[in-house]
């Protein structure tokens, strides 16, 4: 999981049944059609969406073809983008990174979502060894960068895709604390970055939502969960207070730390007590989502959070609208009446 309300968003369709024919953009008919790669993207973007085990080696014989055996029509940045994201979700990072080379050897200028593509590959790969070859693509660029070679200026999502295939790593066997340590590195450099101007774009929440799962995926003793836990408190408290850096806190972060509180307090009080502030502060902040609310509820004792409520001027049916003010509407919670267990 991405961060804790991923699921909100909703899987992707399949269209695995929907694929357009490689053979009707064979034969005679090519020459009739416009001069462009757009009916060769169509193909490879639809194996993207697909379910074909296949689909990687697929779109990349599609693009073969537009490579190699299309008269009047070239290949673009857009081709090989869309040949990238195939492999991405198909687990495929290694043969992203390879169409990623094969375009810069055809002279065809990447851009910034070609980079971004790459480092989503390696984000999305459960391997071994796949967060840390994210972050050496990303080192790479920024060298590239600094020597010229390269235009390419990072942005917080570059650095936040890069976090979140750590956080990946850190909920395997083998993640621990190191795991955390390294994302709080890459974490900081990316703060370090913002405050020199060196970052593409405006200050963006989701680096820091992407780092506080890292956290709460951690596996490891209760000294390291421990560890783990501080270190996503300082993340959380230090953003609050440098929003113009790292971005408001938003109803994913709220959910998200209300996760890591969830999985590495030591014991039930040190849970409830910050699971009541945490609910508070995102309540005064107009943060408060269906999933916030439901985990509060769901991870404190009734008496507690009811209490909680009510001091806030909520009921035991009602809640004022003023706390999810700022909550996009398809998240808002809905009224407490058997939507949250049944408890109310």
């Amino acid at each position: 999981d991405l961060y804790y309300t991923t699921d909100e968003d909703g899987d992707e369709t399949s269209t695995s049944n929907e694929l357009p024919s490689l053979s009707s953009l064979e034969g005679d008919g090519l020459e009739n059609r416009a001069s462009h790669d757009a009916p060769f993207n169509s193909v490879i973007t639809a194996y993207a969406r697909s379910n074909d085990p296949y689909a990687a080696e697929r779109a990349l014989a599609v693009l073969q073809r537009l490579e190699e055996t299309s008269p009047g029509v070239e290949s673009t940045v857009t081709s090989y983008n869309a040949a990238m994201d195939c492999c991405a979700k198909h687990g495929e990072p290694g043969r992203a990174l390879e169409v990623f080379d094969r375009m810069k050897g055809k002279n065809i200028t990447p851009d910034s979502t070609s980079y971004d593509t790459v480092l989503n590959a390696f984000a999305r790969d459960n391997k071994p060894g796949s967060a840390e070859r994210a972050w050496d693509f990303l080192c790479q660029l920024e060298e590239e960068r600094i020597s010229g070679e390269s235009n390419f200026i990072p942005s917080s999502v570059s650095y936040a895709t890069v976090i979140n295939a750590f956080a990946q790593a850190s909920g395997r066997e083998n993640g621990g604390l190191s795991t955390v340590k390294k994302a709080q590195e890459i974490y900081e450099k990316l703060i370090d970055q913002m405050k020199e101007g060196m970052i593409y774009g405006r200050a963006d929440p989701f680096a820091n939502s992407c780092f506080l799962n890292c956290c709460a995926n951690i596996r490891g003793n209760g000294s390291e969960r421990n560890q783990a836990l501080v270190i996503a408190i300082t993340a959380f408290e230090e953003m609050k207070k440098r929003p113009d850096i790292i971005g408001d806190p938003n109803q994913y972060t709220f959910g998200t730390m209300m996760k890591v509180c969830v999985r590495l307090s030591s014991n039930a009080d040190e849970r409830n007590r910050l699971m009541e502030s945490l609910f508070v502060q995102a309540c005064k902040r107009g943060m408060l989502s269906k999933a916030v609310l439901g985990q509060f509820l769901r991870h404190t004792p009734s008496q507690l959070n009811m209490r909680v409520i009510l001091s806030l001027g909520g009921s035991k049916r009602e809640i004022p609208d003023t706390w999810y003010r700022h909550v996009p509407k398809k998240h808002w919670p809905a009224h407490m009446t058997n939507n949250y267990g049944g408890r109310y």
